[in-house]
């Protein structure tokens, strides 16, 4: 089971990056395992994505692991439900940036939100990474990439916005993210979860060597992105 926990600073939110990267990061057991974190722009928070055996395991890291560091205002803890990942396209904008998009409806929504992201047939200039429920902050998350802001702020708009029952959506860039398990563990989770429709996708049109995570910073920063840019 995969679950964000959500750190927000007293007031230096460097202060909490610089604890998620040198302590819970090592914070790996046969139990609960760190994947990675990320930063978006315009919230004042990071967030540490885990794979845990049980919704229990992440217990000991909220009463005991967090207990001395008094940067730590407070915490949001989210379960990813059934969540949607889908393979990286070998075919992929030269300029990748990464994009959250939060959602907010009445659960009668929640499905039929939910199947419309897993279904809609994303262009060659975006592609998502994974699409959730993810109750508890927001109602559905989508991680995505595409080659500008303009392209997710368009789809926003004109996609997501315009549906029967959206009652507010946002959207975050990536702007820090750091990997902490194997880039293998990140594509094991990525297949448990993979979208149906993703298996009939031929591998020769996938890139498994991809860090989703990473990588689209890298490539961002080559093609003369700059950081505030992702």
């Amino acid at each position: 089971m995969m679950m964000i926990v959500r750190l927000f600073p007293k007031s230096d939110v460097n202060k909490v990056w610089h604890y998620v990267e040198n302590v819970i990061a090592k914070e790996s057991s046969d139990v609960v395992t760190p994947l990675y974190s990320a930063q978006l722009e315009g919230m004042m928070s990071v967030g540490v994505i885990f794979d845990v055996k049980d919704p229990d395991n992440i217990a000991h890291f909220l009463t005991e692991t967090l207990s001395g560091f008094d940067e730590c205002h407070h915490t949001r803890t989210i379960s990813l439900m059934k969540p949607v990942f889908f393979p990286i396209p070998k075919n992929k904008p030269e300029n990748i940036q990464r994009y959250i998009i939060r959602i907010y409806t009445h659960p009668k929504n929640y499905k039929p939100i939910y199947n419309y992201l897993i279904d809609y047939k994303y262009p060659f200039n975006m592609f998502p990474i994974y699409v959730s429920y993810s109750l508890g902050d927001e109602d559905l998350v989508v991680s995505l990439a595409a080659d500008s802001n303009q392209t997710v702020n368009n789809f926003l708009r004109e996609k997501i916005r315009t549906m029967d029952g959206v009652d507010s959506s946002s959207v975050y860039p990536v702007i820090k993210a750091k990997r902490f398990a194997p880039l293998a563990k990140l594509i094991e989770e990525q297949q448990k979860h993979l979208a149906e429709r993703a298996k009939k996708i031929p591998e020769s049109e996938t890139d498994k060597e991809f860090d989703w995570v990473e990588d689209f910073e890298y490539h961002a920063m080559l093609t003369g992105a700059f950081r505030r840019d992702l």
